[in-house]
């Protein structure tokens, strides 16, 4: 497109130049030749004067200036027909030129038209694959974690078994110990019996005394105590 328009730019300016050109050469031999017929008229008003003074007539001088005339008018009337022959042939060259540079700007169009399709196409192909293998990718990772779960093996899990045992067995105690009737638990303990006093004579001079025997009937009411506290029974204890 840049390309297109600077041709097309450059044509006009070029055009533009030389019809200035041409019109400026045109203009100077214009110029020229008036000036040139200015001088010849002076030059012939002089000549005149001095072929006068020679004995040469006015009618000579004038054929002779007819003649330069009509040489300088079919002179400039050759630099006119030559500069409208460059003119024609610059506008045929500026038109020819517009006229490659419209063909050229349809023809990049054309291929700016067809290279945006196929990277549309390719843009569309791209993504499809890109999409299949996203799928593929997928599957395979599916398939890569279902063959590697049917490869580990199962392990059992233990504890959860454990401790449900565990919690049954508190349970069951709880319960057990709910349920019984409370039981006081007596260790067997020697009960210190109170030994009776006695007065015993003591002669003078001597610090012993004489030992009460313990009688039996004691000694079978403090087993009979200790098997009642085993039961959990209160017994009534004769003194």
């Amino acid at each position: 497109m840049d390309e297109v328009q600077a041709m097309t730019r450059a044509g006009e300016s070029v055009g533009k130049a030389v019809g200035t050109g041409l019109r400026a050469a045109r203009r100077g031999a214009v110029r020229a030749g008036h000036a040139g017929a200015d001088a010849a008229v002076q030059l012939a008003g002089k000549a005149e004067t001095k072929l006068a003074e020679r004995g040469v007539t006015a009618d000579q001088l004038r054929g002779v200036f007819a003649e330069t005339a009509d040489t300088l008018a079919g002179k400039v009337e050759e630099v006119e027909k030559s500069t409208r022959r460059t003119r024609k042939k610059l506008a045929k060259q500026r038109k020819q030129l517009a006229k490659r540079s419209g063909k050229a700007r349809a023809d990049l169009m054309v291929k700016a038209d067809g290279v945006r399709k196929e990277v549309a196409k390719a843009a569309d192909r791209a993504r499809k694959d890109a999409k299949v293998r996203a799928k593929d990718v997928r599957k395979a990772a599916k398939q890569a974690r279902k063959d590697f779960a049917r490869e580990t093996p199962k392990t059992r899990r233990r504890w959860p078994w454990v401790l449900g045992v565990l919690t049954a067995a508190a349970v069951a105690g709880y319960v057990a110990l709910t349920r019984r009737p409370e039981e006081v638990q007596l260790h067997e303990e020697p009960v210190p019996v109170p030994e009776p006093v006695t007065k015993t004579d003591t002669t003078p001079g001597t610090a012993t005394g004489t030992t009460p025997t313990p009688k039996p009937t004691d000694f079978a009411s403090r087993s009979a105590d200790a098997e009642h506290a085993r039961n959990g029974q209160v017994a009534d204890r004769k003194v």
